[in-house]
Parts: C-alpha cells; sequence; structure tokens
C-alpha cells in the first residue's frame, strides 16, 4: 500500500466526545468519499438519461477505483463500533457530493454563472455551520497559529473562490458523469504533492496506481 504524500492529503478526524476516540481513524477510509463518481452515474438515469454509461464506462469507472484501492489500500475493518458512524458520514458526504452535481446540472442553475452557484452555496451552508458549531460546543479558546491563518486563507482564497468556481463552470458545460470520474486525480495529486514537498518516496504502486487511473478515465472518456 502506497503511505507516501498522506500528511499533503486531505486528512479530517472527527471525535464523538471528550474520550477522543475518533470516527474515522485510516486514510483509506478516504476512499468512501470517492464514491461519489457512482452515485452521480447511477443519479443520471434518473435525472439525466441522455448522460448514460455504457459497459466500458462502467469498466473505466471500476479501474479508476481500482487504483484508488492500490494507492490507499482497502480499509480495515472498524475496531471500535463508533467509526461505523464516521463510515457513515463519509458515505453519505459522498451521496450529498453527487447529489450537488446532479442538481446543478438538471436544474436552471446550470445556467446560472459559476460565481452565482458557489454564492448560493455559502449564504446556506455559512449559517448552517455555524450553528451546528454552536451545538456541537465548539470554541475558540486561543488564537489561531499563522499556519491556521494561512490555512484558511488558502482555502477560502484557492480552494473556494478559484477551484470550486471552476468545478461549477465545467458541470454547467461538460458531462456530470464523464467529469465526476476526473475526482480520483485529487488522492493522487496529493501523494504526487508528498514527494513534492516532503521529499516522500514515490512507489511502484504509486505507479500502478496511476496507469489504473489513467486507462479508466480513458474508458470513461470515450465515445460509446
Amino acid at each position: 500500500m502506497v503511505r507516501t504524500g498522506r500528511r499533503c492529503a486531505v486528512r479530517n478526524r472527527i471525535h464523538p466526545d471528550l474520550s477522543g476516540a475518533p470516527l474515522y481513524d485510516s486514510d483509506a477510509r478516504l476512499l468512501f468519499i470517492y464514491l461519489a463518481p457512482f452515485f452521480v452515474v447511477v443519479g443520471a438515469r434518473i435525472v439525466l438519461p441522455a448522460d448514460r454509461f455504457g459497459a466500458a464506462q462502467w469498466l473505466g469507472l471500476g479501474m479508476s477505483f481500482a487504483g484508488m484501492l492500490i494507492a490507499f489500500g482497502v480499509p480495515t475493518p472498524a475496531l471500535d463500533p463508533r467509526q461505523h458512524i464516521g463510515d457513515g458520514m463519509m458515505v453519505g458526504g459522498a451521496l450529498f457530493w453527487a447529489a450537488t452535481t446532479l442538481t446543478i446540472k438538471a436544474s436552471p442553475l446550470t445556467r446560472a454563472s459559476a460565481e452565482k452557484v458557489m454564492l448560493y452555496q455559502l449564504v446556506v451552508s455559512g449559517p448552517i455551520m455555524a450553528v451546528a458549531a454552536f451545538a456541537a460546543g465548539e470554541r475558540m479558546t486561543d488564537m489561531p497559529s499563522a499556519l491556521a491563518v494561512g490555512s484558511m486563507v488558502y482555502q477560502t482564497v484557492w480552494v473556494v473562490s478559484v477551484t470550486f468556481v471552476i468545478w461549477f463552470a465545467l458541470i454547467a458545460r461538460y458531462s456530470a458523469t464523464r467529469l465526476s470520474a476526473f475526482t480520483f486525480l485529487t488522492p493522487l495529486f496529493g501523494v504526487a504533492a508528498g514527494h513534492l514537498v516532503l521529499n516522500e518516496p514515490l512507489t511502484l504502486a504509486f505507479g500502478a496506481a496511476v496507469l489504473l487511473v489513467a486507462a479508466g478515465l480513458m474508458l470513461v472518456n470515450r465515445s460509446p
């Protein structure tokens, strides 16, 4: 299993109580969030009947996901029963990610500007997250460090204001099912960043994962 670059990839731990037992304890469990492309393809059969996958596209999607398995490994069984809650939250995140993609593609939002689509989501999600943080007892007890502030600025300026807007513009213009498959590249870029930034080694398993994902994307985007 490839262990490189994980510190550069998205890492998130959710603690249900003061005991600190995590609901999510493995990088491999990030794979659950990358079920989203499968949900998009299945959902498209209902809301986007013209945007369907054939056998070759399904094969390509499976190959790309197999590349992810090689890169990050198969999630191990949860040692703590509460970790199943975390697994369910990851799958739920994938489901809502897919639902967002399909809603934009199948609604009049596809004719709105990408900036406006992003703004709609921020206006709704911001107050919801603030209330949720208050209800969960989240408090800022210390001034954030320079690293924390820098991370927030990066997330706000680059991730939200640039990459998300580009993503929504692409959804409006291209096939939602084929476009969603490209998200399999995200963690691989994280591994590559780990090599470039943290000087972590690249392995043959990572090379095999890249080849599988690339071949899978070629099949996904092949004309029926």
